[in-house]
């Protein structure tokens, strides 16, 4: 009788200790989960139409719908993708380390995709 209670003890044992392994690699799976950002939302904007705005810019992270696309561009409550030459590449850039505004003229641009609206840089000066 005292084998069978220590049997069953050992058995509870590895069960709780299966558990407990388990629900540790479930949850280290877990915290290695990317998580997705929500898609933002590009208005369709006609091509050639001049863009002229203030606001601040970051690097863009992900996958563009083209890959002239670096950088976001938010002034307003919207955010705008953008595309720029070499020049004006590191003056964005700049921008995007010190979390400077900047004042962007360029043209709107469309990509292959039928959602992919785009902001070609022709000027890009950081203001105060």
């Amino acid at each position: 009788m005292l084998s069978a209670r220590s049997s069953d003890s050992v058995d509870m044992k590895k069960l709780l200790l299966t558990r407990v392994i388990a629900g540790a690699a479930l949850a280290g799976m877990a915290g290695c989960a990317q998580i997705k950002k929500p898609a933002t939302q590009v208005r369709a904007v006609p091509a050639g139409v001049r863009f002229d705005q203030v606001g601040s810019v970051s690097l863009y992270a992900g996958e563009p719908c083209t890959p002239q696309i670096m950088f976001n561009f938010r002034s307003a409550g919207s955010t705008v993708w953008l595309a720029a030459p070499k020049h004006e590449t590191k003056t964005l850039t700049e921008a995007a380390k010190n979390n400077g505004r900047v004042h962007i003229s360029g043209k709107w641009r469309r990509g292959g995709q039928s959602n992919c609206s785009y902001v070609e840089v022709t000027s890009a000066e950081v203001t105060r």
